[in-house]
C-alpha cells in the first residue's frame, strides 16, 4: 500500500471524526460516574430526588387539592367535573396540605430515587455476572430492570409517602373543618390520626395506594427510559463506517445516564408521567375514597369499588340515563386532572433531578 494511500486510509471523515469525539465525551462521563463511591452516588441521588419532588409537587399543589377534591366526591352525583369545582370556596382551599405535602415529599424523593439507583445498579451488575458465569440468576434487559427498581424504590419511600398522603389529603377535603373549627393544620391532623386510629390511621389506605404506584413507577420509568434510549441512538450518527461500537451500546443497561438537552428531558418526562397517571386513575380513585372515609371502618378496595359501582348506578337511573358501560366513568374521576397534573410534575421533576444529580456528582468528583 502506498503512503498516499495509507495516508487516505487511515484518515477518519469528519463525520467519523465527530461520531469518535461524541463516544470519547460520552465515556468521559461515564467514566466519571464510575469514580463516585456508592456512598456518593447514593447521597446524591438522595439529595437530587429530594429536591426535584418537592419542588415540583409545591408547584403543582393546587391542582392536585382540586384533582383530590374530585375523587372523594366521585359517584356521589356531586359535580365533580373541574369547571364545577372552579368557585369561590374551592379557591380559598387550594392551599390546603401545602406545608405537608412539601416537607413529606422530600424524604420520600430521596428516598425513592436513592433506592431506585441502588437496585438498578446491583440487577444490572448481578444480570451481567451472571450472563458471564452461567448463573441460574436471570439476566434482565434494561426496562424490565427499571420497572423493578422503580417498584423498589416507591416500596421503600412508602414509610413517608403514604403518612404525607393520608394528611394532605384530609386537609384538601376538609375532613378535619367541623372538629378543628376551619383551622385544621398538618400537626393537628396527625394528632387527630393518631387520636382516633392509632399509628395504624396514617398508613390507611396503604394497599390501595400501592395497587396504584407500583403499576404507575413502572410505566413512568421504563416509559421514560425507553424515550431516552430511542432519542440516543437517533442522536448519533451512524457507525457502520467505524469500528468502535455506537455510543448507546458502551452501556445498554444504564439509558439513565444519557445526556439528554432540558427541554427533551422535559417533553419525556411529561409524556410518561401522564401515560401513567391516566392508566392509574381507578386506583387513585379508589385510595382516595379509602383515605378520606368519615366513619374510619376498615374497608377493602373492592368494597369501596362496589360503592363507587352502586352510587354511580343510582346516580345514572336518578338522572334518567342508560347505565350500560357510563357506570365505570366514576373510576375516571379526576383523570384529566390527575394526568394534567403528571404531565407537569414530571416535566419539572426530571430536568431537575438530572442537573441537580450533575451538580452533586461534580461536587463530589
Amino acid at each position: 500500500m502506498s503512503a498516499t494511500a495509507q495516508h487516505r486510509y487511515t484518515m477518519p471523515t469528519p463525520s467519523i471524526l465527530t461520531h469518535q469525539q461524541q463516544q470519547q465525551q460520552y465515556s468521559s462521563e461515564a467514566i466519571a460516574s464510575v469514580q463516585l463511591s456508592e456512598y456518593q452516588r447514593i447521597r446524591n441521588s438522595f439529595g437530587a430526588g429530594a429536591v426535584a419532588l418537592a419542588s415540583s409537587f409545591a408547584v403543582m399543589h393546587p391542582l392536585d387539592t382540586l384533582k383530590t377534591r374530585m375523587q372523594a366526591a366521585a359517584g356521589s352525583g356531586r359535580n365533580t367535573n373541574m369547571k364545577g369545582l372552579f368557585n369561590v370556596e374551592t379557591m380559598r382551599v387550594l392551599r390546603r396540605g401545602f406545608l405537608a405535602s412539601v416537607l413529606g415529599a422530600g424524604p420520600q424523593g430521596g428516598l425513592r430515587w436513592a433506592t431506585y439507583e441502588v437496585c438498578k445498579s446491583h440487577i444490572t451488575s448481578a444480570s451481567s455476572a451472571s450472563t458471564a458465569n452461567t448463573s441460574l440468576l436471570p439476566s434482565f434487559g434494561f426496562m424490565a430492570t427499571s420497572a423493578i427498581s422503580a417498584i423498589a424504590g416507591d416500596f421503600v419511600s412508602s414509610i413517608v409517602k403514604v403518612p404525607r398522603e393520608v394528611i394532605t389529603a384530609r386537609l384538601q377535603t376538609g375532613h378535619y373543618d367541623k372538629s378543628s373549627q376551619g383551622r385544621a393544620t398538618a400537626i393537628y391532623a396527625f394528632r387527630m390520626i393518631l387520636k382516633e386510629e392509632g399509628p395504624a390511621g396514617l398508613f390507611r389506605g396503604f394497599w390501595s395506594t400501592t395497587a396504584r404506584d407500583w403499576p404507575f413507577m413502572a410505566i413512568l420509568f421504563t416509559t421514560y427510559d425507553t424515550l431516552k434510549q430511542f432519542h440516543h441512538r437517533l442522536s448519533l450518527p451512524s457507525s457502520s463506517s467505524s469500528s468502535v461500537p455506537p455510543t448507546y451500546m458502551l452501556d445498554p443497561m444504564e439509558p439513565q445516564e444519557v445526556s439528554i438537552t432540558t427541554v427533551k428531558s422535559t417533553l419525556f418526562g411529561g409524556v410518561a408521567g401522564a401515560l401513567a397517571a391516566f392508566l392509574t386513575t381507578p386506583f387513585d380513585v379508589i385510595r382516595t375514597k379509602i383515605m378520606t372515609r368519615a366513619d374510619h371502618s376498615k374497608v377493602t378496595m373492592g368494597q369501596i369499588a362496589r360503592e363507587i359501582v352502586g352510587d354511580q348506578r343510582r346516580v345514572l337511573v336518578e338522572q334518567g340515563r342508560v347505565v350500560g358501560p357510563r357506570v365505570y366513568t366514576a373510576f375516571f374521576t379526576g383523570g384529566l386532572a390527575r394526568s394534567t397534573w403528571w404531565f407537569c410534575v414530571c416535566s419539572m421533576f426530571f430536568p431537575i433531578y438530572e442537573r441537580m444529580k450533575e451538580v452533586f456528582d461534580d461536587m463530589s468528583a
